[in-house]
């Protein structure tokens, strides 16, 4: 159980990994590949939390991932550059 509790701190990170990356890429492609990646690892993530908790049982638990204990999935929002004079 402690091995999936690890893994599921990881997809986690990852997910605001790839948030991060996404609000701070240039090319529209990239972006849009970074923030789907880190909609599909929050979706992994939430499943696995869901195995978790089924498998022990116990929903009330210390262990339970709280909204405390979980990394935010929401980046900061990107700075707003100026069009430059004369584009």
């Amino acid at each position: 159980m402690k091995d999936l509790s690890g893994k599921l701190h990881q997809l986690r990170a990852d997910a605001n990994n790839c948030a991060v990356m996404a609000m701070s890429a240039t090319d529209p492609n990239k972006r849009e590949l970074l923030k789907r990646l880190a909609d599909e690892l929050a979706i992994e993530a939430l499943e696995l939390e869901q195995v978790v908790k089924r498998q022990t049982g116990d929903l009330g638990s210390d262990e339970q991932y709280n909204a405390l204990s979980k990394p935010a999935l929401d980046p900061p929002m990107p700075i707003r550059r100026k069009p430059l004079a004369g584009s």
